[in-house]
């Protein structure tokens, strides 16, 4: 039982730290190599995704325990299938992203991975 312990105490450590919240400014969301548009956040509201900047309205979001809800649409996002979760992750360079996981109409998986705009 103690090496069990000790070896998720080593897992954990070695994760990256991610930020519990996200910062206001653009976040460019991407299925693999196709861009969706980004997505905005100022406080705890967002808008979009949208590619030209004019967000059609902006929702409130709550973040906890390393996941996010929307607490609205998610655009074409939610258009492309239902969202089964939202988690928070390390965009690198002390930067905190956010993958959005949809299943798709014919039952499949796929994750939006959305970071910062540089």
């Amino acid at each position: 039982m103690t090496r069990i312990l000790l070896a998720a105490v080593l897992v954990t450590a070695a994760l990256p730290a991610v930020a519990q919240d996200l910062a206001d400014g653009a976040y460019t969301c991407m299925i693999g190599s196709m861009n969706l548009g980004e997505i905005a956040i100022s406080g705890k509201t967002y808008a979009g995704p949208a590619f030209d900047g004019k967000y059609e309205g902006w929702y409130p979001f709550q973040t906890a325990g390393g996941t996010v809800t929307w607490g609205g649409p998610l655009g074409g996002i939610s258009l492309a299938g239902t969202v089964v979760s939202s988690v928070l992750t390390d965009a690198g360079a002390g930067q905190t992203g956010f993958d959005v996981t949809i299943q798709n109409a014919s039952g499949n998986f796929q994750t939006v991975s959305c970071y910062p705009s540089s």
